[in-house]
């Protein structure tokens, strides 16, 4: 028998290895994943050194544990803590350039792990004076102040984004000039002075609520996620999805959809997602039958997508309920819809281009069983039903997290596959401080970016100039603040994208009376559609490397797919109802089902086939169809239903004329 239905893909292009159809060997899946995920291209330690990072690492998921169960300590204390331990494992793990990455630490690097070290302390230390002065800062607190924002910008350029370092930067010498700029952005705050009262004596700049947000519950999500992984759970999702669709049409490509999303969820960075899952789905995609670069781009959109997905979103939701003060359940309950209508269209568009193929799936006896995988890993899904479940409840976020890290530990246990000794789940806490790393720096740099924003009103000034170039057309503006989106969002991690559109791009829609929900999700929705949007697509070039094809084409592959995606949130803001915003339940069921119907017309238009090929007009008018399905209003969704109606019985006649015909 054979296993496919047509003969593998060649690759056009890549590094020598990388064509094959078998899976990559660790040692290659590590070295694109240093490559494309900063957070993990980690130095060569020496073992004194390694032992100084474990115990640092240790300490904050420790420290995290014990304050989520006996209480917090006071805001500036419990941040400062954190983000002493997190840059200092910064600078002793994660080298000034990636070609550093097999040397030891540099002496600089000690330099800044202790000066980071005496500068968090100080503000631990003397908190209570800090506080006492009501935002009156001394030469030692501006000198400590501008030490730790340098070390800020330094390990945000080498670990999260030089992007980020950047913008932020930017802000700050507006900041400091502000008082003397010209015209429209003059600003009575400037000076070093001011920026130390606001940004470092006060919760409004460095300790802001962004660095808040990770010194609590959000580090604690990612020590659940670490923990689930540690005990299998990537093996148990993959081991599912690969026995529900395996054996459908184009199964291979439709396991890499849907692992990569249950993946995502508990991962929330799009290049480790593709690395994750890529390394073993992009080989099985292209062994079936599908061209490399189609390969690449369908791992890379379904990795960037699980930062969409409930109820983690990338860390980013947990931040968003606290930005515009609504429970974190509305907040998940909002993210449904869009989330199922991203992958939706991305599964169709693999569909369609599988029947296009004509690539079957695999044999029954190449696949896992699904009734296996539930049997031996099925009980890991204990702790994530258990949080989702608090969380709908209205418990707090941290007892939520911390619930389920206490029921991973002890579910883990029951089935020999999930079992961890305690060296495992000692490592499994160390990794999790790692990570925690990551979003410490990223929500420092942020909250630099707010401390500006609230300092000098900088926000309202670009708010300004979109709105005078829109004239207040609502569609426009929605245009310009996509495009602003994207741009901000480009190669920058998740929780990092969506505080700062929350503190740009967001105000501009509401000011036009969009709700602060609405306007968020649509904001936060294209800083992550960047992650694949060419010509800063990580994702896609960490996929293409995997896939060994054009890292280019696999981009504008992976561009071309999302484009139904980027309807949805032009839907979601003239019909709040999808998001369970506003609007009534009719309209809001009437809305949710033609956009399904308007994701599969754009797909069908973009791949080229309904039933059988279609020809260029048709193309031409499944796109239309599409559009107008997405529209809401009842006059274009009656247009688009009639044209699928109309594509479906041309092209199924067609199909049968052409039979009878060869018969």
């Amino acid at each position: 028998m054979k296993l496919f239905s047509k003969k593998p893909a060649e690759a056009k292009s890549g590094a020598s290895g990388a064509a094959s159809t078998e899976p990559l060997s660790a040692e290659r899946a590590d070295e694109i994943l240093r490559e494309y995920s900063p957070e993990d291209n980690e130095r060569q330690l020496t073992k004194w050194v390694a032992r100084v990072v474990n115990v640092f690492s240790l300490f904050i998921s420790l420290f995290l544990v014990y304050t989520a169960a006996f209480g917090q300590l006071p805001a500036m204390q419990q941040r400062s803590l954190y983000l002493l331990c997190a840059m200092v494992i910064l600078f002793l793990v994660y080298p000034a350039f990636s070609k550093h990455s097999k040397k030891g630490v540099a002496w600089y690097d000690y330099l800044f792990a202790a000066a980071s070290f005496g500068c968090c302390l100080y503000a631990f230390v003397n908190y209570e004076d800090i506080l006492l002065r009501f935002g009156i800062s001394n030469s030692t607190d501006q000198f400590v102040f501008v030490i730790l924002a340098v070390l800020i910008l330094e390990g945000t350029r080498r670990l999260v984004s030089p992007a980020l370092s950047l913008i932020t930067l930017i802000f700050l010498v507006y900041a400091y000039f502000g008082n003397v700029m010209p015209g429209m952005f003059q600003t009575k705050a400037g000076g070093l002075t001011r920026m130390a009262d606001h940004m470092f004596m006060i919760p409004e700049g460095i300790f802001g609520s962004p660095l808040g947000t990770a010194a609590t519950y959000v580090s604690l999500f990612v020590l659940f996620s670490s923990l689930l992984q540690g005990c299998g759970m990537g093996d148990f999702i993959q081991d599912v999805a690969l026995g529900l669709t395996g054996r459908s049409t184009g199964g291979p490509a439709k396991v890499a959809v849907i692992s990569s999303a249950a993946f995502g969820t508990i991962s929330g960075a799009a290049a480790a997602n593709v690395v994750g899952t890529g390394t073993f789905t992009i080989p099985l995609m292209k062994k079936c039958g599908y061209p490399p670069e189609f390969a690449g781009a369908v791992e890379a959109c379904a990795s960037t997508g699980g930062q969409l997905i409930p109820p983690v979103m990338g860390a980013a939701c947990f931040i968003m309920a606290e930005y515009i003060g609504v429970p974190y359940s509305e907040i998940m309950l909002a993210g449904l819809v869009p989330g199922f209508l991203y992958y939706m269209s991305v599964f169709v568009t693999v569909h369609l281009r599988s029947k296009k193929l004509g690539l079957n799936g695999m044999p029954k006896e190449q696949l896992p069983s699904v009734r296996a995988a539930m049997k031996s890993r099925g009980h890991l899904l204990i702790p994530f039903a258990a949080v989702i479940y608090l969380i709908i409840r209205q418990y707090t976020i941290s007892f939520a997290a911390l619930v389920g890290i206490i029921l991973v530990l002890l579910v883990s246990p029951l089935k020999k596959e999930t079992r961890m000794s305690w060296k495992q789940i000692a490592a499994a806490f160390v990794d999790g401080g790692k990570k925690t790393v990551s979003f410490g720096v990223s929500c420092a740099c942020v909250g630099m970016i707010i401390g500006v924003t609230t300092l000098t009103g900088v926000g309202n000034v670009l708010g300004n100039y979109i709105l005078d170039i829109s004239q207040g057309n609502l569609f426009l503006t929605l245009i310009l603040v996509m495009i602003m989106s994207i741009i901000m969002g480009m190669g920058m991690p998740t929780v990092a994208v969506y505080i700062v559109q929350a503190t740009v791009t967001a105000p501009v829609l509401m000011e036009l009376g969009i709700p602060a929900l609405t306007a968020h999700f649509f904001c936060f929705y294209f800083g992550i559609i960047a992650c694949i949007t060419p010509p800063v697509a990580v994702p896609s070039y960490a996929a293409a490397a995997i896939a060994g094809s054009n890292p280019s084409s696999t981009g504008w592959a992976a561009f071309k797919m999302a484009i139904p995606a980027f309807l949805i949130p032009f839907v979601f803001v003239y019909e709040p109802g999808m998001l369970f915003n506003g609007g009534s339940t009719v309209n809001s069921v009437i809305c949710i089902f033609t956009s399904i119907i308007g994701c599969f017309l754009v797909a069908a238009g973009m791949e080229g086939w309904v039933v059988r090929p279609l020809i260029k007009w048709k193309r031409i008018l499944a796109l239309a169809g599409g559009i107008c399905c997405i529209i809401p209003e009842h006059i274009t969704d009656i247009i688009g239903v009639a044209v699928l109606a109309f594509l479906v019985i041309s092209e199924c006649r067609a199909k049968k004329m052409k039979q009878a015909a060869v018969s």
